[in-house]
């Protein structure tokens, strides 16, 4: 399992182009766990000789201090008794099981399985998470209830060869007949969300599949039909997950903020499970999957020192802000060690790119909101945290899914610069990845699938050159024309109106944005907004530069701005040079 770098004949994937095939794909070779095999959630008993290479590896050994740290402030060996500060390092969590069962599967010292058992036995007896939200028998509604079953069941997954027969029942049957204060049980969250998938809270509802795929078959679980039925419908649950909720380039129903609640409490560790034990694979037939981690490498620009995203979001605050947050134990954090192992290797490259050159340099500077991280000791200064902030459960998944080995590489030639998310008509298209000086231009349509929180759609979104603007207003009852260039030019023409952005440089600026029906924003020195009669049609004009803006002329039916030359055919703007 170590990391094979790729880098040979990337091509980039065309944004637009549909995929074909059964979705999901059966796994070749896969096996259906016998009653009793451990693990299988995330790896099985094949893949430890290479997660022991892992282990000796720098980066792997650096992950494993930092899952030690968390699981008690030192070196891992104990289980830190109730009563600590909510904010303090070693303070119990749901995730301490899965922790400590790591350790046991990489070392095979009986005493972490111990620990984890310990872990459980407090779980049952009522003790919350340090998020006290979160609890394996009284979680606050179904969307903590099912992330905190998933991540104790990895906990179970790790640790069961460790224990007793005795106890391995014990803790099978308590997910089976732990019954939440609200009604509602584990059978429930896995067969029938409470939400549709374009409710945040339904990730981490479903995503205690991935506990259901754990138990199945074993002993003191063997009467519940969970192969036969319940995996069943956590399969067709997933689907819309993938299609009503997430899109087909990883926007969001309820947009990115309230997307974290669906995307960072279990749901990518459901995603690898069913492919791992299930042998269902959600991944690699479509980009669905894949690009709810992808979309951070297309929207991510470093400003203010931090990592940052163009937001459209109408939700509460506490949903998040344009700030890139990443210190919760369960919602805003883990994307990267989750996301790694949401996506094939020939991308790893270059999510890791961005991680260390944009996310990570401001993991000692974090924002008010996760300030606790840096105040509370959970990150000394020089360590590095491998995206596991708080919890240990982050550090379990940042071990298996590092690309440990791969060499970064710029994303550029490696994902499309263009990107279109055709089920919800979202729009994104990137200049470079290389500073706070990035171009990253958004259209969102407001089609597609929606639910309590609307995002804001129809106002281009444009932040470049250190600068932010929001203006004017694209909207559709369908999905549009979209073409695109390798250089993350590209248009969209959506019914009577139509939006045209050059990267190329050719008209004299790093950003020309021309449109029609949109409308235009307020010029201010950097940006500079005017509009030209061109063959009978009004032409809106964007450039974007911190030199002198170019002079649109008019010639004939044509505009020339520089050395580009813009014409529109009666179904869309046309560039010249591109």
């Amino acid at each position: 399992m170590l990391f094979v770098t790729i880098l040979g004949g990337l091509t980039p994937v065309a944004a637009q182009t549909p995929s074909t095939g059964p979705w999901p794909a059966e796994v070749v070779g896969w096996q259906k766990p016998k009653p009793g095999e451990h693990p299988r959630l995330l790896f099985r008993i094949a893949d430890l000789p290479d997660l022991k290479k892992r282990a000796e590896t720098t980066e792997g050994q650096a992950i494993l201090r930092r899952l030690r740290y968390l699981l008690d402030g030192k070196n891992g060996d104990t289980l830190l008794p109730p009563g600590q500060p909510e904010q303090s390092v070693g303070r119990f969590t749901i995730g301490h099981a899965a922790g400590y069962g790591l350790l046991y599967q990489l070392t095979g010292d009986k005493k972490y399985a111990d620990l984890g058992l310990q872990s459980f036995d407090r779980m049952l007896q009522g003790e919350a998470d340090r998020d006290s939200r979160y609890s394996f028998t009284n979680a606050n509604g179904e969307l903590r209830a099912g992330s905190s079953w998933a991540i104790a069941g990895l906990g179970y997954d790790l640790c069961y060869n460790g224990w007793s027969e005795a106890d391995r029942q014990r803790v099978a049957k308590s997910f089976l007949n732990v019954k939440n204060g609200q009604g509602f049980n584990l059978e429930k969250v896995v067969r029938k969300p409470k939400y549709r998938p374009s409710k945040n809270h339904t990730g981490g509802i479903l995503c205690g599949a991935a506990a259901a795929a754990a138990l199945a078959g074993d002993p003191g679980a063997e009467d519940a039909k969970i192969w036969e039925e319940w995996l069943p419908d956590a399969y067709r649950n997933t689907m819309g997950m993938l299609t009503e909720g997430f899109g087909d380039h990883g926007w969001y129903a309820e947009s990115q903020g309230p997307s974290h609640v669906s995307s960072d409490t279990g749901f990518q560790v459901w995603l690898k499970a069913a492919k791992v034990a299930c042998g269902k694979d959600f991944i690699t037939p479509r980009p669905n999957a894949q690009y709810v981690a992808l979309r951070w490498v297309m929207e991510i620009v470093p400003q203010e020192g931090r990592p940052q995203y163009p937001l459209r979001m109408a939700a509460g605050p506490s949903y998040g802000t344009h700030e890139f947050t990443r210190g919760g134990d369960w919602s805003h954090g883990g994307q990267f060690s989750q996301g790694f192992g949401i996506v094939e290797d020939r991308y790893k490259p270059a999510m890791l790119w961005v991680y260390q050159n944009f996310v990570e340099p401001a993991e000692h500077k974090l924002t008010a909101k996760d300030a606790w991280i840096n105040e509370k000791g959970f990150l000394p200064p020089g360590e590095k945290s491998f995206d596991a902030m708080g919890s240990p459960w982050k550090a379990v998944v940042a071990f298996v899914n590092w690309p440990i080995g791969a060499e970064p590489r710029n994303p550029a030639g490696i994902i499309p610069q263009a990107m279109e998310d055709r089920i919800h008509g979202y729009y994104c298209f990137r200049n470079q990845w290389k500073d706070a000086n990035d171009i990253v231009v958004t259209a969102l349509l407001g089609y597609g699938p929606k639910d309590a929180y609307k995002p804001k759609f129809g106002p281009i979104v444009v932040w470049g050159l250190g600068q932010r603007y929001e203006f004017g207003s694209l909207t559709a009852t369908k999905p549009a024309t979209f073409t695109t260039h390798a250089n993350g030019s590209g248009v969209i023409a959506a019914e009577e109106k139509h939006l045209a952005v050059d990267f190329s440089g050719a008209s004299g600026v790093p950003l020309l944005l021309v449109s029609i029906g949109v409308g235009e924003g307020k010029s201010d020195g950097v940006a500079q907004f005017t509009k030209q009669m061109v063959g009978g049609q009004s032409l809106s004009i964007m450039t974007l530069t911190k030199g002198t803006h170019p002079v649109a002329k008019v010639e004939g039916d044509k505009l020339v701005i520089g050395g580009q030359t813009i014409t529109f055919d009666g179904k869309g703007i046309v560039f010249a040079k591109r």
